[in-house]
């Protein structure tokens, strides 16, 4: 069971409002340890998307600002020729092993960097107008669906920020840096509402 603990406003020093409820409020958590790679290869060769698919058992996306995820994987496009491929925690090796053998004799690259990346998993009412006071993506559902991902910044902090239910839920890869950073702009973006930490396993 996941674990999730209630922060209201007034235990950040701010006056809470009536609304404020765990219903109504931002969940929010690191989800620590995840395996991320950088996949660089050719989109537009069909031995490498093949190759992809048969080590993560995922098509590759070659929209742009598109993501892909099975029950293992997730690959977020980057760039024409630039992905992320997030796995579970402590099988980055494994993920690059499998990539490298069937990439085997193609011009690719697969780099683990897991130690620099942390993802945040962010859910909730109120999670489309918490982003909105520090990203300036539309996130509109008319824009921004499941399966959308894009770069972009959370006030200082450089993020790539993909949905992943219609609930909404979005999980934002986050420089290993600006870890607190990012946590204190959300606890400053959410003193109406309220932050319920969610703790992942």
């Amino acid at each position: 069971m996941l674990d999730t603990s209630h922060r209201p406003a007034a235990a950040m020093g701010r006056v809470p409002t009536a609304r404020a409820s765990t219903e109504q409020s931002l969940l929010a958590g690191w989800r620590h340890g995840l395996s991320v790679l950088n996949l660089r290869g050719n989109p537009d060769d069909a031995a490498f998307r093949e190759g992809v698919a048969q080590a993560l058992g995922l098509e590759l996306p070659t929209g742009a600002c598109t993501t892909l995820a099975n029950d293992t994987h997730r690959i977020v496009w980057v760039g024409p020729d630039d992905w992320f491929v997030i796995g579970a925690k402590g099988k980055a090796a494994t993920i690059e092993a499998r990539l490298r053998q069937a990439l085997a004799g193609q011009h690719v690259a697969v780099t683990d960097v897991s130690s620099g990346y942390t993802v945040l998993h962010l859910s909730g009412q109120p999670v489309r107008e918490v982003l909105a006071q520090g990203c300036p993506l539309d996130l509109h559902p008319r824009v921004f669906q499941p399966g959308s991902a894009a770069g972009s910044v959370f006030f200082k902090a450089s993020v790539w920020l993909w949905q992943t239910e219609a609930a909404p839920a979005y999980e934002v890869l986050v420089r290993n840096s600006f870890q607190r950073y990012v946590w204190l702009m959300l606890e400053r973006c959410t003193p109406e509402c309220g932050l319920v930490v969610r703790r992942f396993p």
